[in-house]
């Protein structure tokens, strides 16, 4: 827990001397998204998230997930913070070809993430998981005129703390299996929905028309 405490510690005054010094003459974004993940839906997991964009380039991402009670027989939540590096908006793109869009961004992403599946299960004998990742990730966000959003990124970052305990019983490839499920947990994906709002393109057109 100290090396993670450091570790946000460098993230938090590093995330802010960038945002603090960052500018950029991009106007197409806003500054606020609600997000809704698709992604674990197959696999009964809720996942939401908030995007704050601090500038058209910068922003920070926070989600927060689980297994959903009762439908799960597994016990599972998890949070992460995300940074993420935007490039230049692609205007008027297509989301699978056919759909038009405002415009179309890519980005970067380095992120922390927690994980706790408190009740998991593999042949009928129960574990537990818990660990600290640390990850990198790309993605694409659509944006329409009203809002509306889709988003995907696909990311890992292997665990730099976890435990891993079998409650009873053990299966006979059990040791197999743990090892196996330590590194694959620290894929990060994600298929979202949302809505946008606080648009900064009227506010930087305004004050452009001051400056001339």
């Amino acid at each position: 827990m100290k090396h993670l405490k450091k570790i946000l510690g460098l993230a938090v005054l590093i995330l802010g001397y960038t945002f603090v010094n960052a500018q950029s003459n991009d106007s197409l974004f806003y500054r606020h998204s609600l997000q809704l993940n698709l992604a674990g839906l197959g696999i009964e997991r809720w996942g939401m998230a908030y995007e704050l964009r601090v500038t058209s380039r910068h922003a920070l991402f926070v989600q927060v997930g689980g297994s959903f009670p009762i439908i799960c027989n597994e016990t599972e939540y998890g949070s992460g913070l995300h940074y993420k590096y935007f490039l230049r908006p692609v205007q008027d793109a297509k989301f699978l070809w056919l759909f038009k869009s405002a415009y179309k961004t890519t980005f970067g992403d380095i992120n922390i993430r927690y994980m706790n599946l408190a009740k998991g299960i593999y042949k009928g004998a129960q574990y537990s998981f818990e660990s600290y990742n640390i990850g990198v990730g790309v993605g694409q966000t659509w944006v329409w005129n009203k809002g509306f959003t889709i988003s995907y990124w696909l990311g890992y970052g292997p665990p730099i703390v976890s435990e891993y305990k079998w409650k009873e019983t053990v299966p006979t490839d059990g040791d197999s299996w743990a090892k196996m499920y330590k590194w694959t947990a620290g894929l990060d994906f994600g298929l979202s929905i949302g809505y946008s709002f606080g648009s900064q393109k009227n506010n930087e057109r305004t004050a452009r028309g001051k400056i001339n």
